[in-house]
Formats: C-alpha cells, structure tokens, sequence
C-alpha cells in the first residue's frame, strides 16, 4: 500500500482513537455506556447513532489526509445533503426514542401511585430483556432488526466509497459541477433508494416504540 494510502488509513484510526479516548474521559466509563438505555440493556437507537458518527469521523480525517498529501490544502467541502440526512436521521430517532421511553416511563409511575393510592396492590414489572435486536421481553425485535440492517447496509455502502476515493489513482478536488466520485475528494454521499429504505427501517422502529408506549 503506498505511503500516502496508509497515512489516510491511520489518520482516520487515529480519530476513532481520540474519539474512544474522549468519551471515555467525559463520561469515566467504557464509551460502550452511552448505548445503554434507562432500563440498563443495550439501545438500538443510541447504537445506530454511535456507529454511525465512528464512521463519519473515520471518513472525514482520512479523505482529509488524502486530499492534503496531494496537495489540496484547503478543507473539506459540505457535507452531502444525503449523508446530513441519514446523520440527522440516527440523532432525531434517538432522542424521539428516548421521548417515548421518558414519557411511557411517567405514565406507568403515575399509574402505579394512583393505585397505591387508593389501595390497590401494584405487582412491579418484570425486569426489561430488551437489547439492540430485541424487545423488552427478550423477543426478537423484526422492527430493530431493520433499523440495525438498514443503518449497516448504508455504513456499509459509504464507507465503500470512502475506500475507493483512497484508492483512486488520480485525485482531484472537490468540483460541484461533478459532484460526489471516487475520484473527486469529497465525503461521498447516500443513494437516494437507501436513503428511503433508511427512512423505512426508522419509521417502523419509532412506529412500534409508540404503539407500545
């Protein structure tokens, strides 16, 4: 692998460390805590999320580093608007999911105190069994699985593309009339089937999330 590939490699791992190492220090814990969720198991939504900033940081330094070691010292164009899309996707899904759990959480609590209250006994619930392909009953979860695949079909993708513009033999910089190509040293960008397949698997995670809620 010529130098100049290898040190758009290590430039992007070298992010993914600094990364690991902040979260770690911001949050004193294994950077895997942040996908917990409030009941103590694994969050899909929180993972989707996760997994997909890793790669944008791993993209954005290494095709940084390449544009630079060709000599296109200026910094990266936009983020393209597909891409922007998939991102602010992960985040909204998270926190709606995260809304959602919130709000079901209040209305078993006040449930819960209104029939204390009048003296009725209150069972407490079984322990969650919900993980990132499962439900809270430790059910296989067709809605999570297809946010899970979707989100690793689309990094999957990406990241593909992000490969081949290292791998291009001759680079050139980002030029708006040509748009996102292996060889035009941009973020690449999100097919707009896969985008709607994204928007699918989210639609239907967040759909059961409030139809359970």
């Amino acid at each position: 692998m010529p130098m100049q590939q290898a040190m758009s490699y290590l430039t992007g791992l070298a992010g993914l460390a600094a990364f690991w190492l902040i979260l770690l220090i911001a949050t004193r814990k294994h950077p895997w805590a942040l996908v917990i969720g409030e009941d103590g198991r694994p969050s899909t939504s929180k993972f989707q999320m996760l997994v997909w900033t890793a790669a944008v940081v791993f993209a954005f330094l290494a095709i940084f580093q390449i544009r630079f070691s060709s000599g296109y010292h200026d910094g990266l164009p936009g983020i393209p608007t597909n891409l922007l899309i998939a991102m602010g996707m992960s985040v909204v899904t998270a926190v709606s999911a995260k809304s959602i759990a919130v709000g079901s959480q209040a209305n078993d609590d006040a449930a819960a105190a209104g029939a204390a209250a009048a003296g009725v006994p209150v069972a407490a619930p079984p322990p969650s069994q919900s993980g990132i392909f499962s439900d809270d009953n430790g059910t296989p979860d067709l809605g999570k699985v297809q946010l899970v695949l979707w989100t690793v079909i689309a990094i999957g993708v990406f990241l593909s593309e992000v490969f081949a513009t290292i791998h291009c033999p001759n680079c050139s910089p980002f030029d708006p009339k040509i748009g996102n190509t292996a060889c035009n040293l941009g973020l690449p960008d999100i097919g707009t089937t896969l985008m709607i397949l994204m928007g699918l698997g989210h639609g239907a995670y967040l759909g059961k999330k409030i139809a359970e809620s």
